[in-house]
């Protein structure tokens, strides 16, 4: 059988030459101040591209400084981003990669030395650092329009799509999730009113990008017990998605990784992506991310017709060219061991794999 991770792939609008994509990872490299994006981050994303990966992500980037997560978050909050955005992104995109931007608000999970008065739908603590004010009516619109603006400004810079971050416990996440969403107006409740924030931010990015440009989300869908979000709830949350006319849903999770999932092998999603898969019906375009290491395992999923994109992030920090190692067969796996040794530890050194095993044995490569 022949291998589907190197076939090119048509998704809406988006021309991918394969099916491997980098899954938003976050990468320390914005000024502290401001989010602007910092020029290594062009580099990062140039090493990607020319180590054959057919769609990057960025980093989750803030929408309005309001939900930005820490000093490292990048930003697209004013016409001032597009400039350096475009600068940015255009070596990777020279070099035969596609490259979408995350947009997304972090609500409670801010740090509140960066967000003096973190905001969310009811006020529920969603980490140690912060306890969060609810959203006034005027607000959640604010914010609404401030996604519509980012996706704006994000087609204004060049980029190929953008990806509504509706996953990892932030804003949009917090509005999905029962235990963070407990308001009794038309933003809270049952879930298809819960569901109405991330339906008016898909219609207000809409709005500003058109049909013809790419529009995903990244999708928490379910969470820890105490979110309250099942994945019987977020496969129907998908389905809407989908419904809206997002091209696609990248499957992740939401607050916190439901208990049942077992994260000792690879593919630790599937079981969320089949039960999407049953929602969506058999056409619809799904990504899948999650401690995937081996080619053979990407391969084995692509093929049973689940989802239609691998999505990797860790692998990617230690090995940019992974891609391009699998598809000369030059390696068969990830040489990544989730360590978590990937934050850097001074200001502009940016995302990288610092654990100095991992790190000798690829520059003896």
């Amino acid at each position: 059988m022949a291998d589907l991770l190197f076939e090119p792939i048509t998704i809406g609008t988006l021309h991918l030459r394969n099916r491997l994509m980098r899954s938003a990872t976050a990468e320390f490299l914005a000024d502290p101040q401001t989010g602007m994006p910092l020029p290594k981050l062009a580099t990062l994303y140039r090493a990607l591209a020319e180590g054959g990966i057919g769609l990057i992500v960025t980093g989750h980037t803030c929408v309005a400084y309001s939900g930005r997560t820490s000093a490292h978050m990048t930003a697209i909050v004013s016409d001032e981003f597009i400039e350096p955005w475009r600068e940015v992104i255009a070596p990777a995109q020279e070099a035969g990669a596609r490259v979408m931007i995350q947009i997304n608000h972090g609500g409670a999970q801010v740090d509140p030395s960066v967000v003096p008065e973190p905001l969310s739908p009811s006020g529920v603590r969603t980490n140690m650092q912060a306890v969060p004010r609810p959203l006034e009516e005027e607000e959640i619109w604010e914010i609404i329009e401030a996604f519509g603006q980012a996706a704006r400004r994000a087609r204004e810079a060049g980029f190929d799509g953008v990806q509504i971050h509706s996953a990892h416990g932030y804003l949009i996440s917090q509005f999905l999730s029962p235990g963070t969403n407990q308001r009794t107006d038309r933003w809270g409740g049952d879930l298809e009113r819960r569901f109405t924030f991330l339906r008016e931010v898909i219609r207000a990015v809409r709005a500003q990008v058109g049909e013809d440009f790419a529009v995903w989300t990244k999708l928490g869908v379910a969470g820890k017990a105490q979110s309250g979000l099942t994945v019987e709830q977020g496969a129907k949350i998908a389905a809407w998605c989908a419904q809206e006319g997002l091209d696609c849903i990248e499957i992740s999770h939401a607050w916190g990784i439901p208990e049942e999932i077992d994260q000792t092998g690879e593919a630790w999603f599937l079981p969320l992506a089949q039960e999407v898969r049953r929602a969506v019906g058999d056409e619809y375009p799904l990504a899948l991310v999650g401690g995937f290491s081996t080619k053979a395992k990407m391969e084995e999923v692509l093929q049973s017709g689940v989802v239609q994109i691998i999505s990797l992030s860790r692998p990617l920090i230690a090995e940019p060219d992974l891609a391009a190692k699998f598809a000369r067969g030059q390696s068969d796996k990830a040489i990544c061991i989730r360590c978590d040794q990937c934050r850097p530890s001074e200001f502009g050194q940016g995302i990288g794999c610092y654990h100095p095993t991992i790190r000798e044995l690829l520059e003896k490569a």
